[in-house]
């Protein structure tokens, strides 16, 4: 009787563990039309063609890259130095959040020969926001080479990466607007969270990528005090939003025609071996 009790509450166990993980997931929703990914583009005035291919839109969670993300906002002088702490084990979103994108998609520019990527979604079950917190968005991309000049190698990670701030160095803390947020470095009203919008163009190049990721994030400002001076601290939620594109050549049609008379001779090779094995 022990045993079989100790075996069912181990069952109920595993089943309530995955229905936790199940609500924790945070969700994914996709307006009218919206694709993810969306359909690849190909070039229309390049010789030889490229394409662009778009990464699937996903949720992930934050631990899994803060060392990442530390060291971005180290490379962009986010320091502890200048008074900037990244917490990450504080605001909790993933079991309610909803992220809705309402468009998701890739284009040419008007010649053809370079690619552009929009995306638009907003944020649904965001816990609370902390006293004397302000809401934000804390993206950072990841590019197989700088942009404008701008990027920064990281060890061990592959590319360059930067916050997407509009390329602001960071210095002292002195409230938000100082901060590595994407929509404190924008025009006014733009991607103001929980909406958020980007629309990175123009790009060519087989192996070029851009990936993206934004963080839903809180700045808690400290004013000065005496002898103490100001201090940031950057509270990120738990659950992240990832997308991007890639670009590659369009294989020529005499590669494609290898390719397949090749395919052809292994099928056929591979069909003989089997008649003669089934013969013996």
């Amino acid at each position: 009787m022990t045993y079989r009790w100790t075996l069912r509450l181990t069952v109920l166990t595993l089943v309530l563990a995955c229905l936790g993980a199940t609500l924790r997931a945070g969700t994914i929703t996709l307006g009218n039309g919206v694709q993810n990914p969306p359909p690849s583009v190909v070039s229309t005035g390049l010789n030889p063609q490229e394409y662009a291919t778009a990464d699937t839109a996903a949720l992930v969670a934050v631990g899994n890259f803060s060392g990442i993300l530390q060291s971005v906002l180290n490379a962009q002088s986010f320091t502890n130095g200048n008074n900037w702490t990244l917490n990450t084990n504080t605001l909790v979103l993933a079991r309610n959040a909803t992220f809705n994108i309402t468009d998701y998609h890739l284009f040419l520019n008007v010649a053809g020969t370079a690619f552009g990527e929009n995306i638009d979604f907003n944020l649904t079950g965001l816990p609370a926001t902390p006293a004397n917190a302000t809401l934000h968005w804390l993206q950072y991309v990841n590019t197989s080479a700088q942009v404008n000049g701008y990027g920064f190698a990281i060890n061990n990670q592959a590319g360059f990466w930067q916050v997407d701030n509009g390329q602001v160095t960071g210095g002292a803390a002195a409230g938000p607007a100082t901060g590595p947020y994407y929509d404190s470095n924008a025009d006014a009203g733009f991607s103001v969270p929980p909406a958020f919008h980007d629309a990175p163009q123009f790009y060519s190049g087989a192996g070029t990528y851009l990936h993206f990721t934004a963080i839903p994030t809180w700045d808690v400002f400290t004013a000065a005090n005496g002898n103490n001076p100001a201090t940031e601290t950057i509270e990120v939620g738990d659950l992240a939003l990832t997308w991007g594109f890639s670009i590659q050549a369009v294989p020529e049609p005499s590669s494609i025609c290898l390719w397949s008379i090749s395919a052809i001779f292994v099928w056929g090779f591979r069909k003989r071996i089997m008649k003669t094995t089934a013969a013996a």
